[in-house]
């Protein structure tokens, strides 16, 4: 055969079978792009407080996938929050899903935002993540126990707020005696006393004045 003829041969091969190796492939890559799986978290928000735990559920759910999922755990920052999956490895089959727990533990975590960022890889298909946001906050405040001062009633305190002094004296150890109450008594009045006095001596003075008058009108009566 001629050079010549050689490169033209060729490349009219090579144009005949491109079709058939592009339809050759076609079908491997469809297949690919199927196989897959989802994660999901519920909750994916979560409020606690320090030095407690909480967890979440983890859905792996297969899109084509037949075959393990392993899963994973961070924490962002780093420091104080722990959460761990279990478990860390989950089977899923064409068009079913698997359960995992996440497990957050807040004993030794600073109040404040913590993210969780949680991921799945397979063999045969591309790594999925998610991620779970918790707020720590700090325990709630105590009551206090110490006994409320005892104040007296209104209208029994003196001036500033003073109340009144219950010591007591004597034989009634009940406290300050109040007086009965009483009739009406007699009570002397000395200005009366002496008015009544000037009456009476008046009235005596008036009588002896009569009577002396009466004897010097009357000398007849007097000697008889």
């Amino acid at each position: 055969m001629r050079p010549s003829l050689i490169i033209p041969l060729s490349l009219a091969i090579l144009v005949a079978t491109l079709p058939a190796l592009a339809a050759g492939q076609a079908p491997n890559n469809a297949q690919a792009s199927l196989v897959g799986f989802s994660l999901t978290i519920t909750p994916d928000t979560l409020s606690i407080q320090n030095e407690s735990s909480a967890n979440a559920a983890i859905i792996v759910t297969s899109q084509g996938l037949n075959g393990p999922v392993h899963l994973g755990a961070s924490v962002s920052p780093s420091s104080g929050l722990q959460a761990v999956t279990d478990p860390s490895s989950v089977m899923v089959l064409p068009g079913g899903n698997a359960a995992s727990t996440l497990e957050i533990n807040a004993t030794s975590a600073q109040v404040g935002e913590y993210k969780i960022n949680v991921t799945g890889s397979a063999i045969l298909a591309p790594s999925q993540s998610v991620t779970v946001t918790v707020h720590v906050t700090g325990p709630p405040s105590q009551p206090s126990t110490s006994p409320p001062s005892s104040s007296p009633p209104p209208g029994t305190t003196g001036p500033n707020n003073q109340q009144p002094s219950t010591t007591t004296s004597g034989s009634n150890p009940k406290g300050p005696s109040t007086p009965k109450s009483q009739g009406s008594q007699s009570v002397f009045d000395p200005v009366g006393v002496m008015v009544a006095g000037n009456l009476l001596a008046a009235v005596g003075t008036i009588g002896a004045l009569a009577s002396m008058y009466r004897k010097r009108t009357n000398p007849s009566r007097v000697s008889s």
